[in-house]
């Protein structure tokens, strides 16, 4: 009876060592920890600002468009516009939609921008009081700028520099674009703003100066992803990108309901979503704004001028590297990321 007791004990010891040698190997398998799977379908945290070029990932993310590519989004919106860029130097976001301008100025290490969204041709300006008729009439003043970070710098600028003025010869106040018109004229005699708070100023009794429109193809919008992101989840960005593309030519050919879409996702009123000023690129377009070759469209051209002003200004000692950081791969669409 003792041995038969003990070696009953003995097989239930066994089969209770066997079963738990089996858990642990099973957790332990690559591919089958929670960990594993968690960061598998991890959404990507993509951060963008209302910006006409911008809507199409409201629209994505409402019809269902990233879904539909099989890659799992998830759209930050930011109320300022510059917070992005801090969150991307950080890494709080996967990716963010931004000016190629300040990415460009950020360089945060390994990034690349894999897509183009628009040229700002006449979507933003500067708005200034009615006693100021002229680029010479801004000597003096207050002027308020997104930031020293913005493009906007960029642009006012050159605009300065071709009517013989530069940066010392007025005052830059770091006003955002979305409160210029509320900061005028108390505080500010002038200010650089875009839509569609730019079509509000002649309302308002203040005189648009000058435009985007005066400077094509000087102010293009991208989308960026961390490096690490793509090099570890590029079907993800290929799926992003291809969703992101269907939203943009769904909406152009459904307005008004896309219009309500965007103006529930960023709180505004449905009929003051425009493209006014705002020159959407679709996947042809971007095929061009990748290329190499010389021509105001390209991306290339455009970056090596924005380097050449930063650092001419001293806000930057090191140029970034256009060919590390433009990735034409995935509008190509080609499934060349793969190789």
């Amino acid at each position: 009876m003792v041995t038969s007791n003990w070696g009953f004990k003995m097989r239930k010891f066994l089969l209770f060592f066997m079963g738990f040698i089996l858990a642990v190997s099973t957790a332990l398998m690559p591919g089958c920890s929670q960990d594993s799977h968690e960061v598998e379908v991890k959404p990507l945290r993509v951060g963008w600002f209302p910006w006409p070029g911008w809507y199409p990932i409201a629209i994505a993310k409402e019809k269902g468009f990233f879904d539909k590519h099989g890659v799992s989004v998830d759209p930050i919106l930011y109320t300022t516009y510059t917070a992005i860029f801090s969150d991307f130097a950080a890494a709080k976001v996967d990716s963010v939609h931004g000016g190629l301008y300040e990415l460009l100025k950020i360089n945060v290490p390994g990034m690349k921008v894999v897509l183009a969204t628009d040229y700002s041709e006449g979507g933003e300006g500067l708005v200034v009081t009615s006693d100021i008729n002229s680029p010479a009439d801004l000597a003096g003043k207050r002027l308020g700028i997104q930031g020293a970070l913005s493009g906007s710098e960029f642009i006012l600028t050159t605009l300065l520099r071709k009517h013989g003025l530069s940066r010392t010869d007025l005052t830059l106040v770091d006003v955002g674009p979305e409160i210029v018109l509320e900061t005028m004229p108390e505080q500010i005699q002038g200010g650089y703003t875009w839509e569609p708070f730019l079509s509000k100023a002649k309302d308002k009794g203040y005189k648009v100066l000058f435009t985007t429109a005066d400077t094509p193809g000087m102010i293009p919008d991208v989308i960026a992803f961390q490096g690490e992101v793509v090099k570890k989840r590029p079907a993800d960005v290929q799926a992003f990108v291809d969703a992101w593309f269907e939203a943009q030519q769904y909406w152009l050919a459904n307005r008004e309901e896309c219009d309500t879409i965007i103006a529930r996702a960023i709180g505004m009123d449905a009929g003051d979503i425009s493209l006014k000023g705002c020159r959407i690129l679709s996947r042809q377009d971007n095929l061009k704004a990748f290329a190499k070759e010389s021509q105001p469209s390209s991306l290339f051209d455009v970056g090596a001028m924005q380097i050449d002003f930063f650092i001419s200004v001293g806000d930057a000692s090191t140029a970034p590297n256009l060919e590390e950081i433009l990735d034409p791969v995935f509008v190509k669409g080609d499934g060349d990321f793969q190789k």
